[in-house]
């Protein structure tokens, strides 16, 4: 068995783990070689999972910082039942080596040298963060979750109805979002295990489940707004609309701001759901959700109007009437703009809408393109390009500065939205049966994922190679929102 030595007691540096036989922990060698009578040293560490498999010693590292050892192992990792085998310079070790041990918690072990001095070392055990995963949800009853940078599948969780319209977020390595089956769901990022599920109401959700702090927010086509503990998925609060709410929330300071198809934007107390203010539009919002810049709220009404509303206080800032329904769009800001696509003038649907940008500040348009064209998904914006899927069957990548046109693909997105990562876009072609992977700046593909007989109308979840989560919206802050259906 090949050893390398852990550092002494006090030495702070980073080593990779190196695995033999039964996942031989290695580090850095030791300034003396020698073992005295005072010393009390870790020397090496072997662990064993509960079933005796060897980890991958590629994906396993650790850092030395005085008395404390860190270690990361595979995001799918059992800590809770490993065991270590420990080579120490001294005369004893408590906890025995050899013996299992839950690493879910940090633990401490006592090192006596043959002089009866001792050393206290700290053995902290972390999975390793998940990334380069994409999620997304279809009506196949289906939730996936896909390597981000190949396309294979990670995982998927099937249930009896669909997932094709709650858009998942992310927080420390769980994955939430609602279903049609009227729950609402807590994946393990890395493996999709349940975490826990929460029935909300019997018409099916839409909206979606939004993580800040330790609270979910939701609503659903019950009329209800809710809060569930994240840890759990208990019940907080509760908050009844006019009708549906389909839309999903922002957080403004201590609001949590939503609309319905009541017609109205509420803003309620994050804590209580105590209602604050609301604003009456003419017509349902629907799907349009809002977004939150610089302390604005920008939203889209059926009654054909875009309103800019102050997050504080629910008073008009000012509206832009486009003509058509702007219900099934959810508008984006980036660098100051608002990009905005318009549906058809329901009722009659005889005109189809643009797709156009407004000044964030005073509503006046800045440039409007793709005329009569329809859109009934939402924008996403990065690096001054527009992302975008329309009613004509195409997927479109427009310049962010004037709405030009930089390539086109038939993807038949069936109102799914796009999320970009890495410089790939990732959208949904339910049209086509496929979930897509695309070079951002020329539409190349990347890869496919087949999913038969299901449309993906929400936006995907990316964890990028850093494992941070790009968002459907920055939910939770007073920013750019990108991106959100």
């Amino acid at each position: 068995m090949n050893h390398h030595h852990l550092m002494p007691a006090r030495k702070a540096l980073p080593c990779l783990f190196l695995f033999a036989l039964i996942c031989l922990f290695s580090s850095c060698e030791k300034d003396n070689p020698e073992v005295s009578d005072n010393s009390h040293e870790i020397i090496s560490l072997t662990l064993r999972k509960a079933n005796g498999s060897v980890i991958d010693s590629s994906t396993v590292s650790v850092t030395i910082v005085n008395d404390t050892i860190r270690v990361t192992v595979p995001e799918e990792t059992d800590l809770t039942a490993l065991t270590p085998v420990i080579i120490i310079s001294g005369i004893s070790i408590s906890p025995a080596s050899g013996v299992q041990q839950d690493f879910s918690s940090p633990v401490q072990y006592t090192v006596t040298a043959e002089d009866g001095s001792q050393g206290i070392y700290t053995v902290i055990i972390k999975n390793a963060i998940p990334a380069n995963l994409v999620f997304f949800g279809s009506g196949d009853n289906s939730f996936y979750a896909l390597n981000a940078k190949t396309g294979a599948l990670k995982w998927k969780y099937s249930s009896t109805a669909s997932f094709a319209y709650s858009s998942p977020t992310y927080k420390d390595g769980v994955v939430y979002v609602g279903g049609i089956d009227n729950y609402v769901y807590a994946f393990k990022a890395s493996t999709g295990e349940v975490l826990w599920k929460q029935l909300t109401g019997q018409t099916g959700i839409e909206s979606d489940a939004v993580i800040h702090g330790n609270t979910v927010y939701v609503g659903n086509n019950d009329d209800d707004f809710m809060a569930l503990d994240a840890q759990t998925g208990n019940l907080k609060w509760s908050f009844r609309t006019g009708s549906n709410v389909s839309s999903s929330a922002v957080i403004f300071q201590n609001l949590v701001c939503f609309g319905s198809s009541d017609g109205n934007m509420y803003a309620l107390d994050t804590a209580t759901g105590r209602y604050v203010w609301h604003y009456q539009t003419n017509a349902m919002i629907n799907q349009s959700a809002a977004c939150l810049y610089n302390e604005t709220l920008y939203v889209g009404s059926r009654d054909r109007n875009l309103y800019a509303i102050d997050a504080q206080t629910g008073i008009l800032k000012w509206s832009y009437p486009a003509g058509v329904s702007l219900e099934a769009c959810s508008p984006t800001v980036a660098n100051n703009r608002v990009y905005m696509g318009g549906w058809y003038n329901f009722p009659g649907n005889q005109e189809a809408g643009s797709f156009f940008a407004l000044d964030a500040v005073t509503g006046n348009l800045v440039w409007n393109k793709l005329e009569n064209t329809g859109f009934s998904s939402s924008p996403c914006v990065a690096n001054n390009i527009v992302y975008i899927g329309a009613d004509d069957l195409y997927f479109y990548a427009l310049n962010a500065a004037n709405g030009e046109t930089l390539w086109k693909k038939q993807l038949l997105t069936n109102s799914a939205s796009a999320s970009v990562s890495d410089g790939i876009v990732y959208i949904g072609g339910g049209g086509t049966h496929n979930f897509y992977a695309l070079d951002a700046l020329n539409g190349n593909e990347k890869w496919r994922f087949p999913v038969q007989n299901g449309l993906m109308t929400s936006t995907p979840l990316i964890l990028d190679s850093n494992g941070f989560p790009n968002q459907p919206s920055n939910y939770g802050v007073d920013g750019q929102q990108v991106g959100k259906r």
